[in-house]
């Protein structure tokens, strides 16, 4: 609720874009890319279309993979699509905040199986 937080400043500008401190050395290997954040105002944190918007992820399945205390997905990837033109961006999943390790693991197998990965 306060207006000068960094989710309130980020998410009233849609063109922000913060810096990613580290960058991914090769991505022509990865055919799936989980995508893991925090939901903010029912949609990833803008850093998350930064990370996105500096590779080509065309041809490549992304899953966004999100915890929140209450939010749903949301608009989650009706934002991130242009930030990942040509990705395949499936539904993805979301976690309560509270969500525990075995929850995780028997979703991230069902995952495996069903992409076969």
């Amino acid at each position: 609720m306060n207006k000068k937080s960094r989710s309130s400043v980020e998410m009233n500008d849609k063109s922000f874009r913060p810096a990613v401190a580290n960058k991914l050395e090769d991505t022509e290997n990865i055919k799936m890319l989980i995508l893991a954040f925090p939901i903010w105002w029912y949609v990833a944190p803008t850093i998350i279309n930064t990370f996105l918007e500096q590779y080509d992820w065309n041809d490549k399945i992304i899953i966004p993979v999100a915890t929140s205390g209450s939010s749903g997905m949301g608009n989650t990837n009706t934002e991130l699509e242009s930030s990942c033109p040509g990705a395949i961006l499936k539904d993805g999943k979301r976690f309560d905040a509270n969500v525990s390790e075995k929850e995780i693991k028997a979703w991230f197998t069902k995952e495996k199986q069903l992409y076969r990965w």
